[in-house]
């Protein structure tokens, strides 16, 4: 149960924000992007305006719309100190821990772009939905960010985890578990889902407060293939649940179990549930703090890690993926911090959040244990599909810095097939029932 995790909605227990106002909404579009970013440019140009995105074309699979592009600089273990002020405290880290470490960092582009409708729906959306429940939940929109001038940290991450990815998703995907030597083990999974909030077809009426429905099952390796999960998230999980169920191959038959989130360990130990997506909440344990937007060194427009030119064992490397596939930008980001709440428990004692403003993903996350040393950190490398269009997190890289092993989640390049978006099945596709039919039918 890995792959479904990144999609469970988020709950954050903060004091409901009052909606923006109409001339603070009218910026959208105008002197703020569609989305709430800023449309400028920054002072010196390395940053450009955004202009739209993407145009809208076809992208056949390994398309690198930036292929031409050259590095303007390297960050090495030797230099980044100079360019401190612009790294998270996880690339600092990796230089200190790997002296063949290296960042290429690119000219930037602002390349994220969505359908029109999903603007409307997001400028909409400013001056008619706010927190209920603490935070756990938010009223007045069934598309759309909900918060694209958010006042607080928890309107932020809402857009983070409401964000578009169509109607739906089908496809398979890889996740590598490295070891210190640069070996891993592949863990290989099918999934399908489907999407109530940001399908157009939505109304408020009908949301019900569902997010996403959700079927995965593993496909290798042999001794975990088999096993299926079945998934009703909703937005607010305060108010309602999330269902799931699991198909044992061993047992033959579906059961019904409590959730599974916060610091429940993944991937060999190398990961918590609440970490894949970068952040899947909920939040209810840490008090957060929004820091605000700064200008920093974020993996952007990673079409190269994406290609089917490369094999699993091309990306991955003792202690780091292959950094020469790896592209990095200067970006705005917005920043904020979550610390532990006195008398909870959680493995991790203080996270920092990294925000892409064009598109509202945790693009990188740092990681603090009990003893508020350095632990782990993760990056997520962005890229835009234009013939979507969908700006989408696919690989993310989950590094713990005190045992110099990392996992990497969410590899496609070895697949005949892209990931198909826009597809979709009315809710009464995803039952218990077909489940067991899903399991077992062959993939």
């Amino acid at each position: 149960m890995k792959f479904w995790i990144a999609l469970l909605g988020l709950a954050l227990s903060l004091q409901a924000q009052a909606k923006v106002s109409v001339d603070e909404a009218a910026k959208l579009g105008t002197t703020l992007t569609p989305i709430g970013a800023e449309k400028a440019g920054n002072k010196d140009g390395s940053i450009p305006a955004w202009d739209g995105g993407l145009p809208q074309g076809d992208m056949p699979c390994g398309s690198n719309p930036f292929a031409a592009d050259k590095p303007l600089y390297t960050v090495s273990a030797q230099n980044y100190k100079d360019y401190a002020d612009k790294l998270a405290e996880g690339y600092k880290a990796l230089f200190r821990t790997f002296p063949d470490y290296k960042m290429n960092v690119y000219p930037a582009h602002r390349s994220a772009s969505y359908p029109q409708w999903f603007y409307d729906a997001t400028k909409k959306n400013a001056t008619g939905v706010e927190l209920i429940n603490d935070g756990y939940g938010f009223k007045g929109a069934a598309q759309g960010y909900p918060f694209p001038i958010p006042k607080n940290g928890t309107e932020l991450m809402w857009n983070h985890i409401m964000r578009y990815n169509t109607k739906g998703l089908r496809g398979f995907a890889t996740a590598a578990t490295a070891g210190n030597d640069g070996s891993f083990v592949a863990e290989r999974s099918y999934f399908e889902l489907s999407f109530v909030y940001n399908n157009p077809k939505t109304t408020l009426d009908t949301l019900k407060n569902q997010n996403v429905y959700v079927l995965v099952k593993t496909l290798s390796p042999p001794n975990k293939a088999g096993t299926a999960d079945l998934l009703h998230v909703p937005i607010d999980r305060i108010a309602e649940q999330t269902g799931v169920w699991e198909f044992n191959p061993a047992l033959g038959r579906v059961r019904r179990i409590g959730e599974v989130g916060y610091d429940n360990p993944l991937y060999d130990g190398l990961m918590t549930h609440d970490q894949i997506d970068m952040f899947n909440g909920p939040f209810d344990r840490y008090t957060v703090k929004l820091i605000g937007k700064k200008e920093m060194l974020v993996p952007y427009n990673a079409y190269e890690l994406y290609s089917p030119k490369y094999k699993y064992k091309d990306i991955i490397r003792a202690g780091h993926i292959n950094q020469d596939l790896a592209r990095y930008e200067l970006h705005r980001v917005w920043v904020m911090e979550a610390s532990l709440k006195a008398g909870f428990n959680h493995r991790y004692k203080k996270r920092v959040f990294y925000l892409d403003e064009d598109s509202w993903l945790v693009l990188a996350q740092d990681i603090y244990d009990e003893r508020d040393q350095f632990w782990r950190f993760s990056e997520a490398h962005a890229i835009s599909f234009a013939n979507v269009p969908v700006v989408v997190n696919g690989v993310q890289v989950h590094y713990d810095l005190q045992s110099r092993r990392y996992v990497v989640v969410n590899l496609t390049n070895e697949e005949p097939k892209m990931v198909e978006y826009d597809w979709e099945k009315e809710p009464s596709y995803f039952t218990p029932q077909q489940l067991q039919k899903f399991a077992t039918a062959g993939k």
